[in-house]
């Protein structure tokens, strides 16, 4: 039975705790805020809702400490939202050991490569490779106390850093995730950050909704409109560029939307964005949020399109509307969100050029 440590406490880490529990595996979770779990202690386990049903899933073991939740783990699976990754890699630096894997599900855009920087600010020579995903592997919110709602399960890339050490890595992460596919390196997977796309146009775009109604609207669905799809649309053609001058092809956004199972094939076939959102049934009853300081933008900006922006700046790819969504988000929550989020020092590659940053890449 492959041992799973699952580090988080909110949508994502009780969806994995539960979903990879019910699996067969041996799960241990733990969260840097012990609260997050006295419900599902007092409800002995964590209440799961999906296509199959409600019912309520036991997990093998809540730690209060992270090394208990380490000890005999073989895949750590990080699910977290990005702004956390700096304490996660400094808590699990110290216990970490070699043989496992550590995935960052998801990674955002430069997670991996900013975490493994912060490991190695500890240990320098630690060998665990620090592997991420492109997406999150849910379509998941909890509804209740330790009661999550799984309505879509993603089909996600993976990749490992080092590369090279994503063929060895990929197997024991499929063996979790069977409809994910492996990709080259982390750049790939980073600069496949769907919700990067997805969430800052709607966000910004809808500001004043937002703010009066306090998010008592469908955010993908009423709050998708034509403009909003539009510039949605040429934010991924900016990542696509991106993508490109590195010297790979990517799917469009709605390639990606449409195998992850968040819209209709006959949308997707339309080629047109809007309808493609409009006809998003897992995310049709997602309520928008109730206010601007949400992850949409505190997450997504900084650990989202900043890292595309200076990624941009490296290899001389103008991104216009990357640094208008970048420079308006910071107005709104009055950050500077430019210097705030993962830059190439935060990510550990400051000073490389496109051919030393692919060596890095692969070889580490």
């Amino acid at each position: 039975m492959l041992n799973v440590a699952v580090l988080g406490g909110g949508n994502g880490a009780h969806a994995a705790a539960a979903d990879l529990t019910v699996k067969g595996f041996e799960v241990s979770l733990y969260s840097r805020w012990p609260e997050e779990f006295r419900p599902l202690r007092e409800r002995g386990g964590v209440g799961l809702i999906d296509a199959t049903g409600q019912r309520l899933v036991p997990i093998h073991r809540v730690c209060e400490r992270i090394e208990e939740a380490l000890e005999k783990a073989e895949v750590i699976v990080v699910a977290v939202p990005a702004v956390a990754h700096e304490y996660y890699a400094g808590a699990s630096a110290p216990h970490l050991r070699e043989g496992q894997i550590l995935v960052l599900n998801p990674g955002s855009t430069g997670g991996a490569l900013a975490f493994r920087n912060n490991l190695k600010k500890i240990r320098p020579t630690l060998n665990v490779p620090v592997c991420e995903t492109n997406t999150l592997t849910y379509i998941c919110r909890l509804v209740g106390p330790a009661e999550v709602r799984i309505t879509s399960r993603a089909k996600v890339q993976f990749a490992a850093l080092p590369g090279r050490r994503t063929p060895e890595c990929f197997p024991l992460f499929e063996r979790l995730y069977p409809a994910s596919t492996q990709r080259k390196n982390v750049l790939q997977t980073s600069l496949n950050n769907i919700n990067a796309v997805l969430h800052p146009p709607g966000m910004i775009l809808n500001a004043g909704w937002i703010e009066h109604t306090k998010g008592n609207f469908s955010y993908y669905i009423e709050g998708s409109t034509p403009a909003v799809a539009r510039v949605m649309e040429e934010l991924d053609n900016e990542r696509v560029g991106l993508c490109r001058k590195f010297g790979f092809d990517t799917e469009r956004f709605a390639d990606f939307f449409f195998q992850a199972g968040s819209t209709s094939e006959a949308a997707y076939r339309s080629g047109v964005l809007h309808r493609v959102l409009q006809e998003s049934e897992p995310n049709r009853f997602i309520r928008a949020p109730e206010n601007l300081s949400y992850r949409f933008l505190t997450e997504d900006i900084p650990f989202g399109i900043v890292p595309m922006a200076h990624l941009g700046s490296l290899v001389g790819v103008p991104m216009p509307i990357v640094q208008a969504l970048i420079a308006l988000a910071s107005v709104i929550n009055g950050q500077d969100y430019l210097h705030a989020g993962w830059t190439l020092e935060k990510m550990g590659i400051q000073g490389m050029r496109p051919p030393q940053l692919l060596d890095f890449l692969e070889n580490g």
